[in-house]
C-alpha cells in the first residue's frame, strides 16, 4: 500500500513549487521581500501546527533565495526556471546585495551536546567548502574550527572529511567564538552579503537541546548580516521550555528574547491538495471526507493520513454499493456506517483520542451530530424517520427534532445492548448488535470490504 505523505524530497520540492497547487508561491514570494529588507542581525519565527507544510515553505524558500545569488551552487537551470516561474528575475542579485541560505534540522541533530558545532557542520557542508584549496579564506576559517572542535590538524581534517561520518569526529566543548565569528565573516565576504539559516523541527528536540541551540546562537552568532529563521510550532516549543525550566516559567516572554518577528505559516489551497490525492468532489464519500477535514481543522499531513485510510477501509463498499446489498434494510445500515461512521472513527483517532474513546463507548455523540448537520442532506434525515414522524409540522404527524433523530442512529449502533431483540430499525435503515463492532474492524482496516491493494 502507498502511502500519501509528500515528503520534502529536492524532486517533491521542485514540483509542488512548479505547480503551486496549494496556492503558496505568492506568500513564498512576500516571504523573500521579508527577508531581503533585513539589515540587521535578526530572527523570525514561521508559527505552524504540525504537519501545517512548515517544512515545504523552508526549503522552498531556501532554494529562492540562493536561486538569486549569483555565487550559489544550484544549477543555473534551475535558478532561471525558479525565478522565471515566480516571476522574480528581476530580484536576480548582483554580487555586492545577494544572500545565501542554509537549512538545518534541529531534530536529526538533537543527540549532540553543542548544537552550535552541528550547525557550523552543517553551514560548511551546505555552502560546499572547498578545502583543497589552502589559500580559500572560507576554507581556512572552517578548518580552524573544526581543528579546535576535534584537535587535528588543517592536513588531517581532508582525511576526517572523507570518513564514513566526519561529524562524529567534530566533536569537543572548547571555546571557539571568535573562530566562528571570523568563519561567518570570510563566508558572507566570498558568498553574499547576508546569511539565512533555516532551522527546523525545533519544537520536536530535546528540551535541552533546544535551549541550548537558542542560547548559544545568542551567545555565539550575532552578526548583523545573518537571519534565523525558525519555523516552529511556538505553543509545543513553549511546551518544551517550561519542561526545561519548570512549569511556572514564563516561556513566551522567554522566547521574546530570540524572536523579533513571529508570523503565522501561510494558508494554503486545499483543493488543489485534493486534486493531487485523488479526492473528488463527484462521488459522495468525497463531500464527506471534506466535510470531516474541515470538523476536525486538519493540517496537511493529517489530511494525507485520514484520506490514506478512509480509502484503504471503505472506498471500494462505496464505489459498489451492491457488495453490502444497499437496496435492503440491513444493506443500508451497513452503507451508512460504511458512509459516515468509519471516516468519523478514522478522523477522531487521528484528532482526539479521548474523543474517539467517548465515542464508540456511547458518552457522546456530538461528533455524529456536527457531521450530519454539516452534511446538510434533507434527504438522509428524512431516511431515519419512521412512518408517522416529520421534520416539519404536519398534521397528523408526530414532530421530531433533528438531534434525537440522529441520536437514535447513535444508539442503535453504540449504545443499545439488543437484550431483547436482534435487530433495530431507524427509518429505512436496520443495525444489529455486531454494528459496532463492524464500525471499529473496519475503521481499523480489517474487514472484508477493504482494499489493501
Amino acid at each position: 500500500m502507498n502511502k500519501y505523505e509528500l515528503m520534502p524530497t529536492k524532486d517533491n520540492l521542485k514540483k509542488t513549487l512548479f505547480e503551486d497547487k496549494l496556492s503558496r508561491n505568492k506568500y513564498l514570494i512576500y516571504f523573500y521581500k521579508l527577508l531581503s529588507v533585513q539589515n540587521e542581525s535578526s530572527t523570525i519565527a514561521l508559527d505552524g501546527r504540525w504537519g501545517s507544510g512548515k517544512t515545504f515553505f523552508v526549503r522552498q524558500s531556501e532554494m529562492i533565495v540562493n536561486a538569486c545569488n549569483p555565487q550559489s551552487s544550484m544549477e543555473e537551470d534551475l535558478k532561471n526556471t525558479i525565478l522565471t516561474k515566480l516571476g522574480l528575475l528581476d530580484n536576480k542579485q548582483d554580487f555586492e546585495n545577494c544572500m545565501i541560505a542554509v537549512y538545518y534540522d534541529a531534530w536529526i541533530n538533537d543527540n549532540d551536546t553543542e548544537p552550535i558545532f552541528s550547525l557550523i557542520y552543517e553551514i560548511t557542508k551546505q555552502i560546499c567548502v572547498d578545502f583543497s584549496v589552502s589559500e580559500n579564506n572560507i576554507a581556512r576559517s572552517a578548518a580552524s574550527i573544526l581543528s579546535i572542535i576535534s584537535g587535528y590538524n588543517f592536513s588531517e581534517i581532508l582525511k576526517i572529511l572523507e570518513s564514513e561520518n566526519p561529524y562524529e569526529v567534530f566533536q569537543s566543548q572548547k571555546n571557539i567564538e571568535t573562530d566562528i565569528q571570523s568563519f561567518l565573516v570570510d563566508l558572507l565576504s566570498e558568498r553574499g552579503n547576508r546569511l539565512i539559516v533555516f532551522i527546523d523541527e525545533l519544537d520536536r528536540c530535546k528540551p535541552s537541546f533546544a535551549v541550548h541551540l537558542l542560547e548559544q546562537l545568542k551567545h555565539y552568532i550575532s552578526d548583523e548580516r545573518i537571519t534565523f529563521v525558525f519555523s516552529v510550532n511556538l505553543e509545543q516549543l513553549q511546551h518544551t521550555i517550561k519542561h526545561y525550566y519548570g512549569e511556572g516559567f514564563d516561556s513566551c516572554r522567554y522566547l521574546d528574547r530570540f524572536f523579533d518577528f513571529r508570523i503565522s505559516i501561510p494558508s494554503t489551497s486545499k483543493d488543489g491538495f485534493y486534486d493531487d490525492l485523488g479526492i473528488y468532489s463527484q462521488h459522495y464519500i468525497g463531500r464527506i471526507i471534506k466535510n470531516i477535514v474541515n470538523l476536525f481543522n486538519f493540517e496537511l499531513r493529517e489530511i494525507s493520513k485520514f484520506y490514506y485510510q478512509v480509502k484503504v477501509s471503505v472506498l471500494k463498499p462505496m464505489i459498489n454499493p451492491s457488495l453490502i446489498g444497499a437496496q435492503t434494510a440491513t444493506g443500508r445500515g451497513r452503507y451508512f456506517i460504511l458512509m459516515y461512521i468509519v471516516p468519523l472513527l478514522i478522523g477522531l483517532k487521528i484528532a482526539n483520542i479521548t474523543e474517539f474513546d467517548n465515542f464508540i463507548s456511547g458518552k457522546d455523540s456530538k461528533p455524529l451530530v456536527d457531521l450530519i448537520m454539516m452534511d446538510e442532506s434533507q434527504t438522509l434525515l428524512e431516511s431515519f424517520l419512521n412512518s408517522n414522524e416529520c421534520l416539519e409540522v404536519q398534521s397528523g404527524s408526530t414532530l421530531i427534532d433533528t438531534n434525537t433523530l440522529i441520536n437514535r442512529v447513535y444508539d442503535a449502533i453504540f449504545i443499545n445492548q439488543y437484550t431483547y431483540s436482534y435487530s433495530v430499525k431507524v427509518g429505512k435503515y436496520e443495525f444489529y448488535k455486531d454494528s459496532k463492532v463492524f464500525a471499529i474492524d473496519t475503521a481499523s482496516m480489517m474487514s472484508t470490504f477493504v482494499d489493501y491493494t
